[in-house]
């Protein structure tokens, strides 16, 4: 590929960068934190590409006008000798769709898909059981507690399930079917991007109704007993719930 071809794929990188980066687009891949890397890079991308093609584009019409001269040459019976080709290959030009698909159809947040396909036990720190757990106050102005998957999973698996007797929680997630008809509330977790995602699940105890995969629900409800995941085996969370509300996504779909 000519330099004038690399050039213009950076500058459509850098302005794909830019622009996920200053909308909640870049919530769908990384932490909120990594923003400001995220216009940094698109940023010296799109200066990169943007110098490249400045200084390359008045070479590349150089060698053009040197070609009209040699066909010219040509022509007129001046000799017969080869002349390298000039420009990149059209299939060269591939490489722009990638970039330009994200420019119109940006995938999704991770959800329901690869929760299903990644499901795994939570693990409880052997120093937090048979702690001291304290759930602390309802939410202000409510009679619910509102905590994060993980959260409630080591309550419920670790030892804690005493602090949630007789208390209301409310949690947030997507729905996810289970392969026994079952459903359960889940939500992926990430440390850094969407390449590090681990999903986390509370089995709902109750008729999944008309909700369908990937909806996304609140549920106020309280602690029942641990289940056995039908496919892996390991025990599970449950929450009985009390009152189950469709919700719209939130800006930022992952639980850190």
């Amino acid at each position: 590929m000519e330099r004038l071809t690399q050039h213009l794929l950076l500058v459509l990188l850098g302005g794909v960068t830019l622009r996920t980066a200053l909308t909640d687009a870049h919530l769908a891949y990384v932490l909120a934190g990594f923003r400001p890397l995220l216009v940094g890079a698109g940023a010296v991308l799109l200066v990169l590409g943007a110098v490249g093609v400045v200084r390359d584009w008045p070479l590349r019409l150089s060698d053009e006008e040197d070609e009209d001269v040699d066909e010219d040459i040509d022509e007129g019976g001046a000799g017969d000798h080869d002349h390298p080709t000039h420009g990149p290959p059209r299939i060269a030009w591939l490489l722009v769709l990638p970039v330009a698909v994200l420019l119109l159809v940006a995938p999704p947040a991770l959800g329901a898909y690869t929760a299903e396909r990644q499901a795994q036990a939570v693990v409880v720190p052997e120093t937090d059981r048979g702690s001291s757990w304290r759930l602390g106050p309802d939410d202000v102005g409510a009679d619910h507690r509102s905590m994060t998957l993980l959260e409630y999973s080591m309550y419920a698996l670790g030892g804690g399930e005493e602090a949630l007797r007789d208390r209301s929680v409310r949690l947030t997630g997507f729905v996810l079917p289970r392969s026994d008809g079952t459903w359960s509330i889940a939500r992926i977790r990430i440390s850094c991007c969407a390449a590090d995602a681990v999903p986390v699940g509370v089995v709902v105890a109750g008729d999944q109704g008309d909700l369908v995969a990937d909806q996304w629900v609140q549920i106020i409800g309280t602690w029942g007993p641990a289940t056995t995941h039908p496919d892996g085996g390991y025990p599970e969370p449950v929450i009985v719930p009390v009152e189950v509300r469709v919700i719209d996504a939130p800006e930022n779909p992952y639980e850190v």
